[in-house]
Formats: C-alpha cells, structure tokens, sequence
C-alpha cells in the first residue's frame, strides 16, 4: 500500500489533478491525500460550516494552512473578490503547494505564504516540528502514541518562530483582520498569549482546540474580556473541537 501511495504522488507530482469552483477559483491536488480533503471541503462541504462564515470576509489570516484549501473556500465564498491575508504552516512543503494557490488566482495576489512556528517567540530561533510521509499530518511535539505507530516515516525538521503581529503589520500595517482561522496542533493557547496585542484588529476567531492542550472553558475565559464570545461549535470530539468566536 506504501508502494501504490508513493507511486499515486509521484504522478500527481507531474500531472496534480486540477478543478475550477464554480464562482471561478482554481485548485489544485498534488498529493493523493488532498484529494479527500478536497472533496470533503468543497464538496460536501464537512469540513467547516459555509453558512456560518462570513461572504464579506475580505481580510484573513490561515494558521495551518496546509496546502491553502481554506483559502480557496474564503475566495470561493466571496465569489472571487479580491482578499488580503496571510496563510502560514510549519511544513515547507505544503507552503509550495500554497503558494500555487496564489499565483493561480487573481484574487489572492496580495495573499501571502509564510513558512513558519506560531506560538512561540521570535526570539527564541528555530524550533522543532514533526512533519508525516502524509501531508496532512504533522505535530509540534515529539510524535507519540497511535500517531508513531502509523506506517509512513516521521521527520524532525528545524522552523524558524514568526510573529503573526509583525508579519500582518509588514503587508497590511493596522487594517483589521475580519477572520483569524487557527489550526496549529495544540499551541492555540500560547498563540493567543503571545499574540495578544494582534488580537485587538481581529473581527472573528475560527479554532480548533485539542483538548490535552487546552479546554474550551479555558479559551472561553482568555478571550470573553478581550470582546470575544463564543458563537458556534461546529463538531466535537473526545480530542478536539471547532468553533467561532467574534466580537460581541
């Protein structure tokens, strides 16, 4: 099965299988596992609640983005409007694929890819990530438990810690941030600690908490003085959740 999965990418590689939305935005599957992905989030629409997410959304950041599919699905929803935003992920592969999203469509020209640990502090160098032999696993911690035992190879790889404030504040200076989308595998509390002051130009929050980092109580009680109320929970599990939060 190793083989027929390697041998499947090694042809998406040179031939990734492309589609165009219906509202005109271009996507691409360069790797055999995006192709689920891809139907479930455009699709069946699974992945996240298109109803619940804003169509005037015109300003965005993506913290695990993976190969940009949540983008995609902002631009997709704003009928191709012009965006402006940032998609950030640890996994320099995926941000190649990100990076394709862009330059395939007009809309996203002043959307930017940065590859990159959130979380932490600039100060603090390069960290440690764990990237998968699939690209849509990954962790921020040594890999332990089911996760070790899953047949493909793990990597240890060396990140450099990006500010979300400074790197927002480079191409947009203070304009607001109508959506904050965060999916970094555990580190969400200490995102929010660290990032504070960036919070304040942020409109709405979509999370997803892993529950051995942090519970959803928790969250609650860290963002409701800084405006915040919870407005959805969308799914929920034994090991994480997603919800919305906006300002009240």
């Amino acid at each position: 099965m190793l083989g027929i999965h390697r041998a499947a990418n090694l042809w998406l590689k040179f031939f990734p299988l492309c589609k165009k939305l219906p509202g005109g935005v271009v996507y691409r599957s360069a790797r055999i596992e995006s192709i689920p992905l891809a139907v479930e989030m455009f699709e069946k629409g699974l992945t996240y609640d298109r109803a619940s997410l804003d169509r005037n959304v015109r300003t965005f950041i993506d913290l695990g983005c993976n190969v940009g599919y949540f983008t995609i699905l902002l631009a997709d929803i704003a009928g191709g409007k012009p965006l402006k935003g940032l998609m950030v992920d640890a996994n320099p592969e995926v941000i190649e694929e990100a990076e394709w999203h862009v330059k395939a469509n007009q809309c996203l020209r002043e959307v930017y890819p940065v590859a990159g640990l959130v979380g932490g502090k600039p100060s603090q160098g390069d960290g440690d990530f764990y990237v998968y032999s699939s690209n849509i696993c990954s962790s921020r911690e040594p890999v332990t438990g089911e996760d070790k035992n899953l047949p493909g190879a793990w990597r240890q790889i060396k990140v450099p810690h990006v500010s979300i404030q400074k790197s927002w504040e480079s191409h947009f200076g203070k304009t607001r941030c109508n959506l904050l989308k965060v999916d970094v595998e555990g580190a969400e509390f200490d995102l929010f600690r660290n990032e504070t002051g960036f919070l304040e130009q942020v409109d709405a929050i979509l999370l997803e908490w892993h529950k051995w980092s942090v519970s959803l109580d928790d969250l609650k009680a860290f963002l409701t003085p800084l405006g915040f109320r919870l407005v959805k929970i969308f799914e929920e599990d034994a090991n994480l959740g997603t919800c919305l939060f906006a300002r009240q």
